[in-house]
């Protein structure tokens, strides 16, 4: 399994700047090169802000439990 992961990591980057070679040749030719910039930005702006804002309730949480665990034993240590 862990192969197969090693071998996916190494072999999807090419494909992924072919995907990009692709998509330049076309905007190319077709004279529309100017506006295909700002579209793969607006497109990837939503993943990352998806993830930052999970990371966020995630970081939230992780110190919120962290914090009532510490309080608890602090509590049951004092009587």
């Amino acid at each position: 399994m862990k192969k197969w992961i090693i071998l996916a990591l190494m072999v999807l980057p090419n494909f992924i700047q072919a995907q990009c070679v692709m998509c330049k040749s076309v905007s190319e030719s077709s004279g529309q090169g100017g506006g295909i910039n700002s579209a793969i930005l607006y497109m990837a702006f939503f993943p990352y802000l998806l993830l930052s804002v999970l990371g966020y309730i995630w970081y939230k949480n992780y110190k919120k439990n962290k914090d009532a665990k510490k309080n608890k034993t602090a509590s049951h240590r004092s009587m």
